[in-house]
């Protein structure tokens, strides 16, 4: 199978199956754990969401790392759909190999094909999930700065395809939040919360005309008995043999770990300490480690088998036809692993519903950035601001000790 060639994807659907399933989003790694829990300090300053903070979004959102003049100077005179192309590959939104996707007649055609008969150009990203830990987000999993980012970076995309490619480009938004809910332990109403509240972000956004935000498990209710076959069959599969799809035991493990770290614990009531030595480097140390790690592992399994299913019915190709493929995970085939928001695996790995979002000041770059953090390792520093939406939940915070 050479990469670059239609037949290195045999479906588009493959995608799923190659490199990165799960993003890596272990707890154990960079992240200094307080000694004691930040829940239980003094509450630090608050503000309500205002004029400034929106606007710092809205700033944020803009990547500096892609110039529009530089671009069209030297992409001017190429063809739309290779204007468009080159406008997707660039560094400032591909992550995966520029080189690959460049070369893959896969993805190329279907540009052609969409500009040669006058209609968008569709990209199809499975996105936005309910992650209840609480070391992660201390509330609900709701949309909050972080969110807004990732969709005005998504709809900024849209506006330089329109201005430098003359092409028009859309986004398909795939919610997997409801159909990964039984594997993290999530609720249906926390994940169908989730959907409905992104949905009216991107109304009130004014993004909801080039973005569009479906349910995955609306989609695949019309081949239910199949996906049903395949998923029970894949189930059984991986219970024998967690390798049974062809991973690595590294790519095991780390899975596994990021599994851990994104099954709803929250709902478990642990203390500080528990979490910390459970979900930290200390696995060892408290017996709820085991128990967590037996749940991640059959969590795991059936993350896998309802993406393996999918996978194997198309869905993609069976209710986007033509569309490009995008990805928030690293993979080593052409696809497009899309930056969901500007510093997304630049200076953060964390996806907007794996923490919460910090709004600080680059120097550097003389602007404001986003980052995601898990949020129970910002709660409470004295040196940023929670910013609070018109609920009074979580919103971002503010790293600039500026209170206004």
């Amino acid at each position: 199978m050479t990469i670059g060639s239609d037949t290195a994807l045999e479906r588009v659907s493959a995608v799923a199956r190659q490199g990165e399933m799960i993003t890596s989003s272990m707890l154990s790694r960079e992240y200094a754990w307080p000694a004691d829990d930040p829940r239980l300090r003094p509450r630090h300053n608050e503000i309500p969401v205002n004029d400034r903070i929106r606007n710092l979004v809205t700033e944020a959102a803009e990547t500096n790392r892609f110039d529009a003049s530089r671009f069209r100077r030297r992409f001017g005179g190429e063809a739309p759909d290779n204007r468009l192309l080159e406008l997707l590959n660039h560094r400032a939104f591909q992550f995966n190999s520029r080189e690959l996707f460049r070369a893959s007649p896969l993805w190329r055609n279907r540009i052609t094909a969409a500009v040669r008969e006058d209609r968008p150009v569709e990209v199809v990203l499975p996105v936005f999930c309910v992650i209840a830990n609480p070391v992660k987000r201390i509330e609900v999993t709701l949309a909050t700065a972080a969110e807004d980012v990732a969709l005005l970076h998504l709809g900024r995309l849209t506006k330089h395809a329109e201005e430098l490619c003359g092409v028009r480009l859309t986004f398909d938004l795939i919610a997997d939040s409801t159909f990964y809910s039984p594997a993290f332990g999530v609720t249906s109403v926390e994940s169908k919360a989730y959907i409905n509240h992104l949905r009216r972000r991107l109304v009130d956004l004014g993004l909801d005309s080039d973005i569009r935000l479906y349910d995955i498990s609306d989609l695949l209710a019309d081949s239910a008995s199949e996906f049903q076959r395949r998923y029970d069959a894949w189930f059984a599969r991986l219970q024998r043999d967690p390798l049974a799809d062809g991973i690595s035991d590294a790519a095991y493990n780390q899975w596994l770990s990021s599994m851990a770290a994104s099954v709803n614990v929250r709902k478990l009531d642990l203390s500080y300490e528990v979490l910390r030595s459970a979900l930290s480097e200390e696995l060892s140390r408290v017996p709820e480690s085991a128990s967590l790690f037996a749940r991640a592992r059959s969590a795991l399994d059936d993350y896998r088998a309802v993406k393996l299913a999918a996978s194997d019915l198309g869905w993609e190709d069976r209710y986007f036809p033509g569309a490009l493929r995008a990805t928030i995970h690293t993979k080593p085939v052409p696809v497009l692993g899309l930056r969901l928001y500007p510093e997304y695996k630049f200076r953060s790995r964390l996806l907007p519903y794996h923490g919460i979002g910090i709004l600080y000041r680059d120097e550097k770059r003389k602007k404001y950035e986003l980052r995601v953090e898990p949020e129970m390792f910002v709660y409470g520093r004295p040196e940023v601001t929670r910013v609070l939406d018109s609920e009074g939940r979580t919103y971002c915070y503010l790293e600039d000790g500026r209170v206004e």
